[in-house]
């Protein structure tokens, strides 16, 4: 009987068999409508042409770029969990598809939801969910049917789009929506935050995993500092003391989140971040107080003066170093590894490039290409030298930007190619990857709030003796915090947040509100904690547990997935250099 009844149904829709159904698919009875028909236009014409289609929900929406991307992802999660057997090959297969898109998909009872299909809630009076509730429901499909397209299609209200009209939206988010900023204007500043991670954030980081920095620099056999001759970095630091083993540090880890190893009491006190060469061997930071910066050999236990300021960096295949506020700021790694007591800057292996603004960030291309450095608004974020009891501002205008910076090794220094800009309105506090091919960014919103963090994919092409560069945006993370910086696999973030006078923050701390007596004193003192993201997944994972008064900062990767940090600390009035194994832990 099912067998008539859908043979009905073609009847009056035509027969929309196409060669997207696999040829070898397991079907019992008709063979599954095409889902949706490939459309071979170009990116341009179909952009133009998926955003008309998209002009039917404006009314109710409003169609921006960011709400374009918040459908991407949403639809490449609908492609990944619940549209994931296009030839709806059994009747399980159909009712598990189906039920996906409920808010609870094991519970037959629950409400379905919009943002369970994305974009593929526009297809639901198309001949594929129709074949695919006749195959969940038999003769109660169509009913069922009307219930689910009631309940979740869009547009809401109708028209309903037609097949062509569909193929043409379904393959433009199919190409990861291409030619979107050359087709819709800029977006007005951003008020709220609406989260959503694509489907090449996942893609990036599998291709990474094997190919990435991380990977390179052990084949290479990066020797990594407090390593010795052991194979897996876990066993590495072990003759470093657990900061459990101070008075200091005896609250601050957290049960199966890592444990906190002390590299380096740091009796001075530093100015900005800290950052540290990829083995590990190097720390950098500014000093307050001194003339020039200090960069900590750890192998050697030397403290090495450097006539710089402020903002190290270093590039991720250990060859070189970026120290701002000199007379020279880009230099090879050969003016730390030569054991020195102080650096000029003016070592032969030393450049001054201009175009390397402040607050810089550096990455390096697979495969021996170009050194990058980026930068571009920023804020100043020095917290803890006194109570900081707020998140670094988000003052990012409309007029933000990302400046890149490429240059080559000509094997005695570094040479910079044309500088390239490109706009990222009302984001700021930029950095890059290892790789260099992502970016994620700070988000302004309203009263200089921060709203989250844009993860964006870097395409650099060649163009004579400089690039062309585009960033599109693919992933936003609705969460407030410090610059965070990347895995050297580029699957994790890390960053500090500071303790903020507010409930979420006192729960998370294990307080019952602000309120709380336990609480007070940190609405006083402040302190400032780390946290890691998967990229893939957005959710933030706090790995410290910093007392009143001490703030843990600047959370950076060294190339073997440790987390090199720098606490301040009032109470003891010291700073401490510190390594924690928090991301091994979690792999």
């Amino acid at each position: 009987m099912r067998h008539i009844a859908w043979l009905a149904v073609l009847a009056a829709c035509g027969d929309p068999s196409s060669d997207s159904t696999p040829a070898d698919a397991a079907v019992d009875g008709p063979i599954a409508p095409v889902f949706r028909n490939a459309v071979a236009m170009p990116d341009d014409q179909l952009a133009r042409e998926a955003l008309d289609v998209l002009g039917g929900c404006e009314s109710c929406h409003g169609i921006t770029r960011q709400r374009v991307r918040y459908w991407r992802a949403l639809s490449d999660a609908a492609m990944g969990t619940c549209l994931t057997d296009l030839a709806v090959s059994d009747d399980a297969s159909a009712r598990r598809m189906i039920d996906c898109a409920r808010s609870m998909p094991d519970v037959a009872t629950a409400d379905f939801e919009t943002k369970k299909l994305g974009i593929y809630a526009t297809a639901t009076n198309l001949p594929w969910f129709q074949f695919t509730f006749w195959r969940a429901y038999g003769e109660a499909g169509s009913a069922k049917l009307a219930e689910f397209d009631s309940a979740i299609a869009m547009p809401k209200g109708g028209p309903h789009l037609t097949q062509e009209q569909f193929d043409i939206l379904a393959e433009w988010f199919a190409r990861g929506v291409p030619q979107l900023d050359e087709a819709l204007g800029p977006d007005p500043a951003p008020t709220s935050c609406t989260p959503g991670i694509s489907s090449d954030v996942a893609t990036h980081v599998a291709d990474l995993a094997t190919t990435g920095w991380r990977t390179v620099n052990r084949t290479n056999m990066m020797a990594m500092y407090g390593c010795g001759t052991v194979a897996d970095p876990l066993d590495c630091l072990g003759s470093e003391p657990l900061a459990s083993s101070f008075a200091y540090g005896t609250g601050w880890d957290l049960p199966n989140r890592g444990s906190a190893r002390v590299l380096h009491d740091v009796t001075y006190k530093t100015a900005f971040w800290t950052r540290s060469s990829p083995d590990g061997r190097f720390v950098g930071h500014g000093v307050v107080d001194v003339e020039g910066s200090y960069i900590v050999d750890l192998q050697r236990g030397a403290t090495v003066n450097i006539a710089a300021q402020y903002d190290p960096a270093f590039f991720p295949d250990n060859s070189g170093l970026v120290f701002q506020g000199g007379p020279r700021n880009v230099c090879g790694i050969s003016v730390l590894t030569s054991n020195p007591t102080s650096i000029t800057m003016t070592e032969a292996a030393c450049s001054r490039i201009t175009t390397v603004g402040l607050y810089e960030h550096v990455g390096q291309g697979l495969g021996g290409g170009d050194y990058f450095a980026i930068d571009g608004q920023f804020e100043s974020d020095d917290g803890g030298k006194e109570p900081t009891l707020r998140q670094p501002a988000a003052s990012f205008t409309m007029a933000g930007f990302t400046d890149f910076t490429p240059m080559i090794f000509d094997g005695t220094k570094y040479v910079t190619k044309a500088r390239v800009r490109v706009l990222t309105p009302f984001e700021g506090d930029t950095v890059l990857s290892p790789s260099a091919e992502l970016l994620l960014t700070r988000v302004a919103g309203p009263s200089e709030k921060q709203l989250g963090y844009v993860l964006r994919k870097v395409v650099a092409t060649a163009a004579g003796s400089t690039y062309t560069i585009t960033t599109p945006e693919i992933a936003r993370y609705c969460l407030d915090g410090g610059k965070p910086g990347f895995s050297y696999d580029e699957r994790w973030v890390a960053f500090h947040r500071y303790v903020t006078d507010t409930d979420a923050d006192a729960q998370e701390l294990g307080f019952a509100n602000k309120s709380a007596a336990g609480f007070a004193a940190y609405k006083t003192a402040g302190a400032a904690n780390l946290y890691l993201m998967d990229l893939r997944i957005g959710v933030r994972v706090r790995v410290t547990n910093m007392a009143p008064g001490q703030y843990a900062l600047f959370p950076h990767f060294r190339s073997d997935g440790w987390i090199y940090a720098q606490v301040r600390d009032a109470n003891t009035e010291h700073e401490y250099t510190i390594a924690t194994d928090a991301a091994l832990r979690a792999e």
